[in-house]
């Protein structure tokens, strides 16, 4: 059959959207083409018509009754008749057919319009056929012999086939990997049980493939076999499963212990490194309980520390863990409480911390040796006494700068006096270390450390973590707490960003320094305390003093003995030692095994002005570590020239949220909750804003302007 002109084209695309069958005739009776209507209606697909005549689908017509039907067509230009087409079932269906001539370019043609008397039948297929195209779920019949009969809109839209391009196709062209003998056994099997489910893929029209779940099921509809499927498209699941697998894969590798436990102390999983930890076999452990590997830990105890963690009191403890082998291993156990489908569980790391404790002891040995062998050379040489202090080092204070031994000196200096220490210096120099080194250096060493950052927590909770309270303080005040200043006796207390204290809490203070004594939030019974006070903080205290923002009183209590502490452009020889700690710590925290450092990255670093100082060092080494896979420090710091010549990192995006975070306590003057607060113009709540800022160290007044 000749291919149909542009004008007639035209009509053939108008007749495919007409809701009437329709069809075209040349005036040998030919069927030029049928629209999908017209084949659906009667069983076919649009192909089964090319080569076909009107009298193989009309009994009632021949050559001579179409000849009289042309005659009346050509004079009167439409003709009506009362007839019945054939089925491919063969069965015969009622139709009113409506004639109308067209001429085009020269060529006439009838287009017959099948108008009313469907069949009952017929009427139950295309409802049926409407309810199927529109289900979200692709949906296809085929043959015994593998060709699609019947493609829902779902099909067409998901593949991007026309509905003419899917009428016939075989399912081995939209599916990779069918075969032949693959369809014949599976259409066998369907055949015998009904229904089958698989996972496949299907090929779209553009070449994309993607994997589909199929569910398959045989019909027989009047003696005519089918298969229907059903094809749920499972990408967005098989994406999640590999996220799954991935994340398992990652907590079963994972460089720490992973164990999760039921409410009886069973194991509910633990991760390979549990098991090459304790020595025991994965048969053998599945036997036993935790409780089973921590002697000094029972039943009792492990509910109690269930009930902790169910109301989020639990804090990391550490323990005493035994193996097979009998040897004892120090772990830091961090616990979460995880409900799943109305299951509790707990998810527990466990991180060997036994070569840890005992550097630290080993650490602690040697400052007590140090000062033992201070207090013997005093009376010979007091500047060589400084000089090995320098030498040996405080507690994790890394520097080859001459610039910094004055500081050190200092520390060895005031240590053991029970003088105040003001700590000065920029964010990230380090003021904490040196707090700690002046504590692990006095007399007060063997006793604790306690730490609070008063810029880090909210306004109405400060008194009560300095000083404690009473039950019933206030709402939510269930029992009597002790507080820091209780919690530090004869220790250290150190007050890390001291300027943020508000004014009405700095009265309380300065009686506790002068003193020793307070009462607890919302009781009357003093309390005596011997606490050697730190403090330290990054901002001007004189300038706050003059604008009456810190009492001068308290910041002349403070000041007795001060340290400043010099920022890292100004100790550039601490560069390329500090980044080989750095380098060590990060090994054995993500399990690298970096050995050489480029002279390159030295040059580089050495050449950045360090805004952040030795905790923006820190940062960029952990980062520049992650990045590294082989023996080599690989980085690409991403530094960038500002205006005055000088080097600036390219801004993280914590930079950058922390950037914002100032912005919204200079906007608000350094309120933080309330109305017209940060956490408000920054629509965060109260408590993730607090998080933050302790995360980033912002203290509410560190804004600038």
């Amino acid at each position: 059959m000749p291919n149909p002109s542009d004008r007639l084209s035209i009509h053939l695309d108008a007749a495919e959207i007409m809701q009437h069958g329709v069809m075209f005739l040349d005036r040998e009776a030919n069927v030029l083409f049928v629209n999908r209507h017209f084949a659906q209606g009667l069983g076919y697909g649009k192909g089964d018509f090319q080569p076909k005549t009107f009298f193989q689908v009309n009994p009632h017509f021949n050559l001579m009754a179409w000849k009289k039907l042309w005659e009346e067509l050509l004079e009167v230009g439409q003709v009506t008749v009362e007839t019945e087409h054939i089925t491919a079932d063969g069965d015969t269906v009622p139709a009113k057919l409506r004639g109308v001539l067209l001429e085009v370019e020269g060529e006439k043609y009838c287009q017959a319009i099948v108008e009313g008397n469907l069949t009952e039948s017929q009427e139950d297929l295309y409802l049926a056929r409407f309810c199927l195209d529109n289900v979200n779920e692709m949906i296809t019949w085929v043959s015994p012999e593998g060709r699609i009969f019947y493609a829902n809109k779902a099909v067409r839209e998901v593949l991007g086939y026309t509905a003419e391009e899917l009428d016939g196709m075989k399912l081995a062209d939209m599916e990779p990997g069918l075969t032949e003998d693959a369809w014949r056994k599976e259409w066998e099997t369907v055949k015998q049980e009904g229904y089958l489910t698989r996972e496949a893929s299907r090929r779209s029209k553009n070449g994309d493939e993607f994997p589909v779940e199929l569910s398959l099921h045989y019909m027989n509809y009047n003696g005519k076999e089918y298969k229907m499927a059903f094809v749920r498209d499972i990408r967005k699941r098989k994406a999640l499963e590999e996220d799954i697998q991935l994340s398992f894969a990652t907590i079963k590798t994972a460089p720490n212990m992973v164990i999760w436990l039921t409410e009886e102390a069973n194991f509910r999983f633990f991760n390979d490194t549990f098991v090459q930890m304790t020595g025991y076999s994965v048969e053998d452990i599945e036997q036993m309980t935790i409780l089973d590997f921590f002697p000094d830990f029972d039943l009792k105890k492990f509910k109690r520390r269930w009930e902790d963690l169910r109301t989020g009191r639990s804090v990391p403890i550490e323990l005493n863990m035994v193996c097979k082998n009998g040897e004892q291993i120090l772990v830091e156990s961090n616990a979460q409480l995880i409900n799943l489908k109305g299951k509790e569980f707990v998810s527990n790391i466990l991180r060997d911390i036994t070569k840890q404790r005992a550097q630290e002891l080993e650490l602690k040995q040697q400052v007590k040796e140090i000062e033992a062998l201070q207090i013997k050379l005093a009376k010979e040489n007091i500047l060589l006494k400084e000089e090995i202090q320098v030498e040996q080092g405080f507690t994790n204070i890394i520097s080859r700068s001459p610039s910094y031994k004055p500081i050190l000196r200092q520390i060895g200096q005031v240590a053991g006096t029970s003088a105040t220490v003001l700590i000065l210096g920029e964010t990230g120099t380090g003021k904490e270390l040196l707090a700690k080194a002046i504590h692990s250096l006095s007399t007060r060493s063997e006793q604790t450390m306690v730490k609070i950052n008063c810029g880090a927590l909210p306004e109405n909770l400060i008194e009560s973590e300095l000083f404690g309270h009473e039950k019933g303080a206030f709402t939510g005040a269930f029992n009597r707490k002790a507080g820091r200043f209780e919690l530090a006796h004869r220790g250290t207390i150190f007050l890390d960003e001291i300027g943020e204290l508000p004014l009405d809490l700095q009265a309380k203070l300065l009686r506790v320094l002068q003193e020793g004594e307070f009462e607890r939030l919302g009781g009357t019974e003093t309390t005596k305390v011997d606490v050697r006070v730190i403090a330290a903080t990054n901002r001007n205290l004189e300038e706050m003093v003059e604008k009456g923002k810190f009492r001068e009183d308290l910041f002349y209590r403070l000041n007795v003995f001060p340290i400043v502490n010099i920022p890292l452009r100004d100790r550039k020889e601490d560069i390329k030692p500090l980044v080989r700690h750095f380098i060590d710590k990060y090994n054995q925290k993500l399990g690298r095994n970096i050995e050489e450092i480029p002279e390159s990255v030295v040059n580089e670093l050495e050449a950045y002005e360090f805004p952040g100082n030795v905790r923006e060092l820190e940062n960029l080494i952990e980062r520049a570590v992650i990045l590294s896979l082989g023996k080599k420090l690989v980085a690409n710091f991403q530094f960038k020239t500002a205006k005055s010549g000088k080097k600036i990192a390219f801004k993280t995006m914590e930079d950058l949220q922390r950037d914002h975070i100032l912005e919204a306590l200079r906007r608000t003057k350094g309120k933080v909750t309330g109305p017209g607060g940060a956490a408000e113009i920054l629509g965060m709540n109260d408590k993730t804003l607090y998080s933050r800022m302790t995360k980033y160290e912002i203290g509410r007044l560190d804004y600038d302007g």
